[in-house]
């Protein structure tokens, strides 16, 4: 009987030592003692540099057009920097500067293109969207007005080249 006490003793010893964990290997969080606030692990959130500013800085860079249609009427890829945007695509060249906007309440840069050529494609003025902070922002889309009193104009939709 004594043998079996002992090893209950060393088992219990051994759960109290290795802190009787709960198998997750997760930092531990500590909190502050005078504000209460969590510190000492990092949020996991995104790591790209991307992520940082408005979303007219985070939309910095080159995007090719998600869509299989081809035409005169469609975007191929798009350049934006410094808030200018330069939009391509087999006809369409156009161009225009973002402008700090919101839409329902949630950043929306808003957008008026100016084309060579003069056809915008029957976009005019719209609002770009992008993919949220956790997504690090690999996908734009312009959701276009369209035509005056129209039901709407296209969406063009682009995923982050470089």
């Amino acid at each position: 009987m004594r043998k079996a006490h002992a090893v209950a003793v060393l088992v219990l010893a051994g759960l109290v030592l290795s802190g009787c964990g709960s198998g997750e290997d997760k930092p531990q969080k500590s909190r502050d003692a005078q504000s209460g606030e969590d510190k000492g692990s990092p949020s996991k959130g995104p790591t790209d540099a991307s992520a940082e500013g408005t979303m007219i800085d985070r939309a910095a860079g080159s995007w090719k057009t998600i869509s299989k249609r081809q035409g005169d009427r469609y975007f191929q890829t798009v350049t934006i920097a410094d808030g200018h945007v330069t939009m391509k695509g087999a006809v369409l060249d156009c161009s225009g500067t973002l402008k700090p906007d919101t839409v329902e309440g949630k950043e929306a840069p808003s957008l008026t293109l100016t084309c060579k050529g003069g056809s915008d494609g029957g976009r005019g003025e719209g609002n770009m969207h992008l993919g949220d902070k956790v997504t690090t922002d690999d996908a734009v889309a312009f959701d276009w007005e369209g035509p005056e009193g129209g039901w709407g104009g296209p969406v063009d939709s682009f995923r982050r080249t470089s």
